[in-house]
């Protein structure tokens, strides 16, 4: 059985490597909270979760500002944070940076459906400073998370961690919402607790199933839906078979937490009941500017089964594939038998024969892998092409064009078997068809396209996979892969 997403970031303490340059503007000023906040972590492990849990709540109630008493007071504050916001990262000179400006600029000049009372009823039900975006109105309020199934939410640890008031939703293409720090956030503060429904994750597992059989007439693992996305392991239960907080149907802000590859916050336990399972706070792991995305690891990646279910649909995709790529292999052949007068007639020659054709009328169109190889081995054969009709794929940061290119040079001569296991994809195009499958499994990361939620813009593609300059992706066990977050 697969386990819910959490686990993995809280079980290693994934701590993110500092993606801001120190010759940024306030950087000393954030630099001497730092000494201070790590003298106050001394101080919090010599005390007991309780006081600990106090203590945080202590600091987030007096960190900025109390949650406003009335919605006009709450609106506009909430239009004077996007603009602040928007003007930040319009100014920014990030690629993708326009795009983050004018997600945000838009529910500002949208706000009189976007921030209506509704949202800002749901902000007052869960402590959050700023109203919710209508287009965020997803579930149920908490203030505190709900027990099922005979399940009894732990009380140990303190009273429930209030919503950091420096944190805001808004929208965040293309994930599409995320939290937002609206001041800058040291090292280990505790910005909230993740709430949602206690559930027995037996029960909690059946009836994600049951939901995909009705949905689509079987319960296979993959794709994933929506529903089975929030749910956050929290110990074995008072029986031993899981328990998770699942905050799909009602949370609070923690919610909308987005997953990065370079995250700046992780989710810390505490307060384990009676029961055996515990509650989970969500803690900056470095200091975080105004204007940042707050992100943490979900760890999907390091889920075997999981896992598993990427490998095999990566190799299925390189299998649908491999008809084609073997005629793009022959036609490459055949142009480089071809006579010529020049060689820039010969490189155009063998740009046009691995140039995909539009597709037959009621044919499907290619895949997005197929269609990024097929442009790469263009692009390495160095002739001018037709200009681009759209930008290239995502999936074009995972392709060496060279290698791509040798790999069809040689496939002709040395045809390529379908693959009877991932080991079995060509290395030139395994990490291309290893992030097709995480797309078809339900766990593709696109951070690298958000640079609030991945500033430096490098993206494993894959939800909680290290970069591909860390590892390869060929290893077996959970423990190798481990080491990766060493």
């Amino acid at each position: 059985s697969r386990r819910p997403w959490a686990g993995a970031d809280r079980r290693r303490g994934a701590r993110a490597q500092c993606s801001i340059s120190v010759c940024m503007p306030g950087w000393p000023q954030l630099q001497a909270k730092r000494r201070k906040l790590a003298a106050s972590a001394l101080l919090k492990r010599k005390m007991t979760g309780a006081e600990v849990g106090e203590m945080a709540a202590a600091e987030a109630t007096a960190s900025v500002a109390a949650v406003p008493d009335t919605f006009e007071v709450a609106r506009a504050r909430t239009l004077e944070a996007l603009q602040e916001l928007a003007s930040y990262w319009r100014t920014s000179s990030v690629q993708g940076a326009e795009a983050v400006a004018s997600a945000l600029a838009g529910v500002v000049e949208d706000a009189e459906t976007e921030l209506d009372e509704k949202g800002w009823a749901w902000s007052s039900a869960v402590g959050l400073a700023f109203v919710l975006p209508t287009s965020a109105l997803r579930c149920r309020p908490l203030l505190q998370s709900e027990g099922q199934e005979g399940l009894v939410v732990s009380t140990l640890g303190g009273s429930i961690t209030p919503t950091h008031g420096g944190i805001i939703v808004a929208p965040a293409p293309p994930c599409g919402h995320g939290v937002f720090a609206t001041a800058a956030l040291p090292e280990g503060t505790v910005l909230g607790e993740y709430l949602g429904q206690a559930r027995s994750y037996e029960i909690w597992c059946e009836e994600i199933k049951s939901r995909k059989r009705d949905r689509r007439g079987s319960d296979a693992c993959v794709p994933f839906i929506p529903e089975e996305l929030y749910a956050a392991w929290t110990g074995g239960g008072p029986k031993g078979t899981g328990v998770v907080v699942d905050a799909f149907w009602a949370g609070n802000t923690m919610r909308f937490i987005n997953c990065s590859c370079s995250p700046n916050a992780t989710f810390n336990d505490f307060g384990r009941s009676f029961q055996d399972h515990y509650r989970i706070q969500v803690v900056t792991t470095r200091d975080i500017l105004q204007g940042e995305q707050i992100s943490v690891n979900y760890g999907w990646y390091y889920d075997d089964a999981t896992l598993q279910d990427v490998r095999i649909q990566a190799t299925e995709a390189f299998n649908r594939d491999l008809p084609a790529l073997c005629d793009l292999a022959a036609a490459l052949a055949s142009a480089a038998t071809a006579t010529l007068d020049s060689e820039e007639g010969s490189k155009a020659q063998r740009a046009a024969a691995i140039r995909l054709p539009p597709p037959a009328k009621g044919d499907p169109p290619p895949s997005e892998a197929l269609r990024t190889l097929a442009e790469a081995a263009e692009e390495a054969v160095g002739a001018a092409g037709p200009p681009r009709k759209a930008p290239s794929s995502f999936l074009r940061r995972f392709v060496d064009p060279r290698a791509v290119l040798a790999f069809l040079e040689v496939a002709d001569a040395c045809p390529v078997a379908p693959a009877e296991c991932y080991r079995g994809i060509p290395d030139a195009v395994w990490p291309v068809y290893e992030v097709a499958g995480a797309e078809m499994v339900g766990i593709p990361c696109r951070c690298g396209m958000d640079p609030s939620l991945n500033l430096k813009g490098l993206c494993s593609g894959i939800i909680g996979r290290p970069l591909q300059v860390a590892c390869d992706g060929r290893q077996e066990d959970i423990a190798a892969r481990s080491e990766w977050l060493s």
